[in-house]
């Protein structure tokens, strides 16, 4: 994980594997809010992300979203508040 130094209202999104590669950035900051204000302000600041942010057709999206490290984040209302880290991983990472 990045440690990055806290921004007012902020949190830090740290890209890993193919959206590391796409947005063409390690870690970016955005507007503390909902998991799914944060991928909104993403999409429009990285549209060649936005593909890996739309859910394939069978629902399921093509990365994961980890508050801080510690656990996986799955409802899009979930708050993320100053000063945290959200992890946007590949879906397919692992071995």
């Amino acid at each position: 994980m990045v440690n990055q130094e806290i921004t007012p209202g902020f949190i830090t999104v740290e890209f890993l594997g193919i959206p590391k590669l796409k947005a063409g950035v390690p870690f970016c900051k955005a507007p503390a809010g909902s998991l799914s204000s944060i991928i909104n302000n993403l999409k429009i600041r990285f549209p060649k992300l936005s593909e890996e942010f739309l859910p394939s057709p069978s629902g399921k999206s093509h990365v994961l979203y980890s508050l801080n490290g510690d656990y996986f984040l799955n409802d899009p209302d979930t708050i993320l508040l100053e000063g945290q880290q959200l992890l946007i991983i590949s879906a397919d990472a692992g071995g």
